[in-house]
């Protein structure tokens, strides 16, 4: 067990350095005790995983040269420099957010890679907009941005959707990680608001791909989705559940993924989400008075949706999403919990 917990430490023992958080090897162990004498069972999953899905301030970087070299690619630029004067990179979201610091780690590989820096150029004219954000998950934050962003118009009144339809203009989204789910919720909202031709003109790029829609076929869902089986725990709290809409989304058919890549094997699968779910539904009884609607024990979702939560599987250097299951970041003092990964300005 030691070795496992060393190879798990080796993947994420960066994260948060830069809030002065050190991941140790005695920490993973004692989070894996929590699980009893699944403790590891659990850590064997998570070595599986892990590679996968935990992206490294360095690995960020690698993928953020990949969206620039992707984008003087399509746009057809011959150099950097005036890709970057042509360009404007939105930053929307609160300081403590994802997208600052993506824009931070942006200007490093300019000056590393280029010699350049975006923010020699920002009062050049622009005609390419590009929206950074770590995930995309149930997709809220990135679809309210983006139509607010599209709605805004310039100092003759021109809205930008206008001109993005009219090709004088064009918008960027860039990503690490899309859920198939959300991205479909959000191309349907911009659709709904402005019509196909915008979403049409509207360019996504993304690094890794979660494919957890339950109405699509052969979908991977490197996610934590359970089946619907005889645990009569998880299905005396699902029946608790008031919601009401995606019930039909809840859980995994038994046949599902028809290949199994995400975890070590099907029958591991099949044990590792249930452990997952349980210890969530037992996190969630710790809490004291009214419990959110929103609080799923494989994470956060919109309270109406009668499922166990988004089971969301990818972590970066700096945070953990809320859609991940409880269990690994939950943190409420008084909880007899300890989280895997220790989160930043969740409340």
């Amino acid at each position: 067990m030691e070795e496992v917990i060393r190879k798990i430490h080796t993947v994420i023992e960066d994260y948060r350095n830069h809030d002065g958080i050190y991941i140790t090897p005695e920490h993973i162990a004692n989070w894996a005790n929590q699980f009893g004498d699944h403790n590891e069972f659990v850590l064997n999953e998570i070595l599986e995983i892990l590679p996968k899905v935990y992206i490294s301030r360095n690995k960020a970087k690698e993928y953020i040269k990949q969206h620039i070299d992707a984008y003087i690619n399509l746009y057809k630029y011959t150099n950097v420099s005036t890709f970057l004067s042509d360009t404007e990179f939105l930053n929307m979201q609160l300081p403590h957010k994802s997208q600052p610091a993506i824009l931070m780690l942006l200007e490093e590989v300019l000056n590393e890679v280029y010699g350049e820096s975006y923010l020699r150029y920002t009062t050049y004219p622009k005609i390419n907009y590009i929206y950074f954000d770590d995930i995309l998950a149930s997709g809220s934050t990135v679809g309210n941005h983006i139509l607010t962003w599209l709605h805004q118009q310039d100092t003759h009144g021109r809205a930008n959707h206008e001109k993005i339809s009219n090709k004088e203009i064009r918008l960027s989204i860039s990503l690490f990680c899309k859920h198939v789910w959300g991205f479909s919720f959000q191309k349907y909202r911009i659709i709904k608001e402005f019509g196909d031709k915008t979403e049409r003109k509207i360019n996504w790029y993304w690094n890794y791909e979660a494919q957890n829609h339950a109405k699509f076929n052969n979908q991977q869902l490197n996610i934590a989705k359970p089946v619907k089986g005889d645990n009569i725990t998880i299905n005396t709290y699902f029946a608790s559940l008031t919601a009401t809409k995606y019930d039909d989304y809840a859980f995994r058919k038994v046949n599902t993924p028809i290949n199994e890549y995400f975890f070590t094997n099907k029958e591991n699968r099949i044990k590792f989400e249930n452990i997952l779910v349980e210890k969530g539904i037992e996190i969630i009884g710790m809490i004291k008075g009214e419990v959110k609607p929103n609080i799923r024990p494989l994470g956060l979702i919109n309270p109406s949706y009668k499922i166990l939560g988004l089971g969301t599987h990818f972590f970066t250097w700096r945070n953990i999403p809320n859609n991940s299951p409880l269990v690994y970041w939950w943190e409420v003092s008084g909880h007899d919990w300890i989280p895997l990964f220790s989160v930043a300005n969740r409340g």
